[in-house]
Parts: structure tokens; sequence; C-alpha cells
């Protein structure tokens, strides 16, 4: 499994106005439990859809590796997701929980590109 192909392969799928936690996207990699991998995946740059990418907590966590402060707020704001004060997104609202027919969307992903 090329876990860093998987990573930019997920966050292909993730749909305008959502984001996705560390955790969820090291288990949807089929890594749970895998949070900080995931976090150093999307760090190197390996895709360009990294600023969905948040904390637990729905915190904007990867602003530092972004080279200009608050532009991971930016990208969320004109992808439509709502940044609330404080560097935060309502993941109750913001989350993408895939269903079904996504999910076998990203395991023929993954199959197709033979990760």
């Amino acid at each position: 499994m090329d876990f860093h192909a998987r990573v930019a392969c997920v966050l292909e799928l993730v749909p305008p106005g959502k984001v996705v936690t560390y955790g969820q996207l090291a288990a949807l990699c089929g890594r749970p439990r895998c949070a900080r991998l995931a976090g150093r995946a999307v760090g190197q740059g390996v895709s360009p859809y990294a600023y969905k990418v948040v904390g637990a907590g729905g915190r904007l966590t990867g602003a530092a590796a972004f080279l200009v402060p608050g532009l991971q707020a930016e990208l969320l704001r004109a992808d439509g997701t709502a940044v609330l004060p404080g560097d935060r997104v309502d993941l109750a609202r913001c989350r993408w929980v895939p269903d079904d027919t996504e999910l076998a969307e990203l395991e023929r992903a993954f199959t197709a590109q033979g990760i």
C-alpha cells in the first residue's frame, strides 16, 4: 500500500465545503490510528487539497505548513467551508462523512491506481 498516494486520492474526493480530520483521513486510507502519519503525508505536500485537513476538534492545525499566515482559512472559505472565529470549523456541519457510494468510489480509485 502506498499510503501517501492514498492520502492524495482521498483528498481529491473530499467535496467542496467539506473537511476531514487527520484521524479520519488515516482511517479512509486503511490505516486507522495513524493520524500522525497522515499529518506527515499532508505536510510533505502530497496534495493541493491539504488545506481540507483539520484537527480532531475542527481546529486549523495545518497553518504552519502554509507559507502565508491565514492561507488555510482563506482556502477553506474559497472552497465554501465556513471558518469560525479562532480558526476552527464546525465538524458537525463541515466534516465529510462519505456514503457507501463514495466509499466504493474511493476503493475503485485505490484499485485503479494500484494503491
